[in-house]
């Protein structure tokens, strides 16, 4: 693989519906699906039931959580999350990178559409699912607070929203600009977009804190998700969701990103990502070992990627 590929997002995502694994979005995956094992139970529960269960109880679809990705581009998290018993479905912008996934043997009978998140709105709730998943996505989009409003549309009640984006807004230069990343957010930021648009409660806004909020858990690092009882609901504002896990991911990344952008002013070069040689193969393993403890610990105040989870009212059915 030649460093073109990092050139630019759709070269990479090329390249990466060719495959099954890859360091940076198999373990993003495997964080995300331990963030919801822990939030959401009920849903890593179904899946491994249904795995667990005979071909001809697999038969009955109706056992199986839901899961849509918005932006599903390569198809990794739609492989990694039907691996793990989950019903998947998905829809992306670029024509080409969806009939990818659609020759895809490993996304056979996979529902895969062209779409653009910014304009599919569900106002009916004829189509909502268990976990709804927007990765890398709404940075890209000018007008985010619409394209959460329409992720939110989507998500079944008693359901979870999960976002992740580019990190920290002090690290926005010239390699966001080059993959078309209109922002990079910090973590109240983007907690302050999804309240406006839904509601949501609670939300971490105290200045001394930092994440990872973790159900109103203090943790060590003093970062805490408030708890109800210190958000009182207006009588006048109606809270449709609840903001269940905030936090960071990839906290090597975050110092390579920062001393290349930064100090070095100079574009980060990741044929370690895809090369085959001794040394690349050698780091990855490394950093597979650091970000599988990322994924024990279940998230750090600081990384590359901020990763969001809102749980929908189970008796919520508006949009």
């Amino acid at each position: 693989m030649s460093h073109n590929a990092d050139q630019d997002l759709t070269s990479q995502q090329h390249h990466l519906s060719s495959t099954s694994y890859d360091l940076r979005i198999t373990n993003l995956a495997r964080f995300i699906y331990r963030l919801i094992s822990n939030c959401h139970p009920e849903q890593s529960e179904g899946s491994r039931k249904y795995m667990d269960s005979s071909p001809a109880e697999r038969g009955q679809n109706d056992k199986k959580p839901t899961f849509f990705d918005v932006g599903a581009g390569n198809g990794l998290f739609l492989k990694f999350f039907k691996e793990k018993g989950f019903n998947v479905s998905g829809i992306e912008l670029e024509k080409e990178l969806v009939a990818n996934m659609k020759k895809d043997p490993d996304l056979k009978g996979v529902n895969i559409s062209q779409g653009d998140i910014t304009k599919i709105t569900n106002p009916r709730g004829s189509q909502q699912y268990d976990v709804v998943l927007a990765s890398d996505v709404i940075e890209h989009i000018e007008d985010d607070k619409r394209a959460i409003q329409n992720l939110w549309s989507h998500v079944a009640p008693g359901g979870l929203m999960v976002i992740t984006v580019p990190a920290h807004s002090h690290l926005y230069g010239k390699r966001d600009k080059m993959w078309g990343h209109y922002r990079r957010y910090d973590a109240k930021v983007l907690i302050d977009r999804i309240n406006e648009v839904i509601n949501t409660t609670p939300s971490p806004d105290k200045s001394e804190e930092t994440p990872p909020y973790k159900g109103g858990e203090l943790k060590k690092n003093k970062g805490l998700l408030l708890n109800k009882e210190e958000y009182p609901e207006s009588s006048q504002t109606r809270r449709t969701g609840e903001v269940v896990f905030v936090t960071f991911w990839n906290i090597v990344g975050y110092f390579i990103y920062f001393l290349y952008e930064k100090i070095l002013h100079k574009p980060i070069n990741e044929n370690m990502r895809y090369s085959n040689s001794l040394v690349s193969r050698t780091m990855r393993t490394i950093l597979d070992k650091i970000l599988r403890l990322e994924e024990m610990i279940g998230g750090l105040p600081l990384g590359l990627t901020l990763v969001v989870g809102v749980r929908k009212k189970a008796g919520d059915i508006s949009q």
